[in-house]
């Protein structure tokens, strides 16, 4: 039994990447270099070839189909053959894409090996197959995409693990921490994005040949170990018990778990973004892109950009897949498989945009410590509060440091300045070496060692890629 699908067709964002089919002969997965090549007419027709030819190569071997008829399915697998233009235009015939692909094929193959292709399976079963793994493989590009963000935020933090800089909370100034520390809060954060997909890959790697309801008839009281084979044959592990046709979990979850890591770079890039602008100026995305037709001398960022974008962007797609779980009976068809070409080009654009960006970053440490010193050491009233606790108590010193840091918010004088006027606290802190014990750039607590800390995790845990990055093989 064949079922209507049709699955990744060439549209317009291919014109939008510059990007022509890809041509990939063999039998074994697409190395494809992009998303867009990934899901491309071409690939995917070729990976579906290649599912037919896994179960013919397992079918002869048991006997159900001839080996002749098997081999000459193997050696006319190929876009080399079987032209996907000649595809395309056997669909518009028939309207079927399968059957398209099906019936352009036999017409190439010699004998009557034409009539023992497809033998026994139906279409949703070799498309949904074949839509997990391209995912697995777009996952396996974010995975080395996000390795890349990694190795440049491990760079920078190394760089700047005791580089003071001024922390804010609610958007104001709050207490002083290390650029480095700040980078080693978006370290875990994609090291966790990395995690979750290496964990979908690993939960996602299946294929299934359960016939059109689940029941297994077509393949005959052997369909469990067919089943079983082909799946070896293809380099996925093994099949689910029960079928899942009507399951869309593991596309929804794919889809939430490019939303997260796409929000996660976007917080990132949010923050970049805001700390290239001309008030803050600590950090620099260098470019030579015009940045205005009107004012030449606006340079604006570019990479940053294009992350905060994506972040917006990845997670509507993802909503269509999370609803896509909403199947009726068996399986409806009510989808829109072009979604996971949509989501995962849309999350390459982030990922290449965010590598590129952590490559590219200027810290500037001046302008930290200048923008530390922008509310007269304000930002050590906790600081203050704990030295001067010590002699008229903790909540008494609160209340008095409040106070004075009011008055030097108003007045656009020093904290120290207001301590020293207010007349509970002059005589107190005459002799404790405020001016040397509120120096906010020693105020950074172990963020250095935290620093530190983070890039030994890191580094560790990148020691444990090498099998998530491995493509899968037929």
């Amino acid at each position: 039994m064949i079922s209507a699908r049709i699955f990744s067709p060439l549209r317009t964002w291919m014109v939008a990447f510059g990007l022509a089919l890809a041509v990939i002969g063999g039998h074994g997965a697409a190395e494809a270099q992009s998303t867009a090549e990934l899901f491309s007419r071409a690939n995917t027709q070729q990976m579906l070839m290649r599912m037919e030819v896994a179960l013919a190569r397992v079918q002869a071997r048991r006997g159900i189909i001839p080996k002749a008829a098997a081999d000459e399915i193997e050696r006319t697998a190929s876009i080399d053959f079987v032209l996907p233009q000649r595809v395309a235009e056997e669909q518009r015939r028939v309207g079927h894409p399968l059957v398209a692909l099906i019936n352009v094929w036999a017409k190439v193959t010699q004998g009557d090996a034409g009539e023992y292709i497809h033998y026994g399976a139906t279409t949703q079963d070799i498309y949904d197959s074949v839509q997990l793994a391209q995912c697995r493989e777009a996952a396996r590009l974010f995975i080395a995409d996000l390795r890349r963000v990694e190795e440049g935020l491990l760079n920078l933090a190394q760089e700047h693990r005791a580089t003071p800089m001024i922390g804010r909370t609610v958007g104001r100034h709050a207490l002083p921490l290390t650029f480095g520390a700040k980078v080693g809060s978006w370290l875990s954060e994609n090291r966790r994005s990395i995690e979750r997909l290496k964990g979908w890959i690993e939960r996602s790697n299946t294929a299934m040949l359960s016939g059109a309801v689940g029941s297994y008839a077509a393949l005959g009281p052997d369909a469990f170990a067919v089943e079983a084979e082909v799946a070896k044959e293809l380099g996925a592990g093994t099949p689910f018990t029960a079928d899942w046709k009507g399951a869309r979990d593991m596309h929804a979850e794919y889809g939430e778990l490019l939303a997260i890591a796409a929000r996660s770079l976007g917080r990132m890039g949010q923050e970049v973004f805001l700390l290239l602008g001309d008030d803050f100026n600590e950090l620099e995305e260098p470019t030579e892109n015009v940045g205005s037709s009107t004012m030449p001398h606006k340079v604006n960022p570019s990479y940053s950009r294009t992350v905060v974008q994506m972040a917006r962007v990845v997670p509507a797609q993802a909503q269509i897949l999370l609803d896509w779980m909403m199947t009726i009976y068996e399986r409806d068809q009510i989808s829109n498989a072009d979604t996971l070409g949509d989501i995962s080009i849309a999350m390459e654009r982030s990922t290449k945009a965010a590598a590129r960006m952590v490559a590219v970053l200027k810290v500037h440490p001046e302008n930290m410590a200048r923008n530390i010193d922008r509310t007269r050491g304000l930002i050590m009233a906790e600081e203050a509060m704990f030295i001067l606790g010590e002699k008229i108590g903790k909540h008494t010193a609160h209340e008095e440091v409040r106070l004075a840091a009011r008055a030097a918010w108003e007045k656009g004088t020093s904290l120290i300045e207001e301590i020293n006027a207010r007349p509970q606290l002059a005589g107190v802190a005459k002799d404790m070496k405020l001016e040397e014990r509120l120096d906010p750039k020693k105020y950074i607590g172990l963020s250095a060692e935290a620093t530190d800390r983070t890039i030994a995790f890191i580094k560790r845990a990148r020691e444990t890629d090498a099998s998530a990055l491995k493509p899968e093989r037929g």
